[in-house]
């Protein structure tokens, strides 16, 4: 009688002849390193990681793969940054670990909450006024709901865009400080 083989043995058997070029496995070892970053800087979000633990591992990281985990790092954290969040963690391993000067970023997250507090103020003193007009309703109890109003949706959605695009260039400049070293 014949011999029962795996499907794993089977899959062995057929692929023995095949080895992966150069070019692939360093492909397969950048995704690798860059699935272990993405899971150190959210341990470190999550302050499950310190930030001792993270260096080490990131010098482990770089022994391991022999990969340029610096470079690695700074695209992931630079991409990291949004709009409208809060983005500490981020910048403080920017600064400490690549020793830029982030103060246009903070500037631009600085600006971006500035402006969505005016315009916060002025659309629910809006829509209070018409409410006031239009439906005689008024008083302390009137607290207008902005996340039901298209009109203010669009309006966050016009501000966030812009600040997108200015925090987008910033990161680009960022980006060509970090290849010059």
């Amino acid at each position: 009688m014949g011999e029962i083989k795996s499907t794993l043995d089977l899959v062995m058997e057929k692929t023995r002849h095949l080895t992966l070029s150069q070019e692939e496995k360093e492909a397969q070892n950048r995704i690798e390193v860059n699935k272990r970053l993405q899971g150190l800087l959210q341990k470190y979000q999550d302050n499950l990681l310190r930030k001792e633990n993270l260096n080490k591992e990131l010098d482990n990281l770089k022994i391991a793969y022999n990969l340029n985990v610096d470079e690695m790092l700074a695209d992931l954290l630079l991409n990291s940054l949004k709009i409208g969040r809060d983005n500490t963690v981020f910048l403080e391993l920017l600064n400490e670990i690549f020793g830029l000067n982030l103060s246009g970023i903070e500037t631009i997250f600085q600006n971006f909450k500035a402006t969505v507090k005016s315009a916060t103020k002025k659309r629910v003193d809006q829509i209070k006024t018409d409410l006031s007009v239009k439906r005689f309703i008024s008083g302390s109890a009137v607290i207008p709901n902005l996340e039901s109003d298209s009109e203010w949706l669009s309006m966050l959605g016009h501000i966030m865009d812009g600040f997108d695009q200015t925090l987008n260039k910033e990161k680009a400049a960022l980006t060509k400080e970090l290849s010059l070293d």
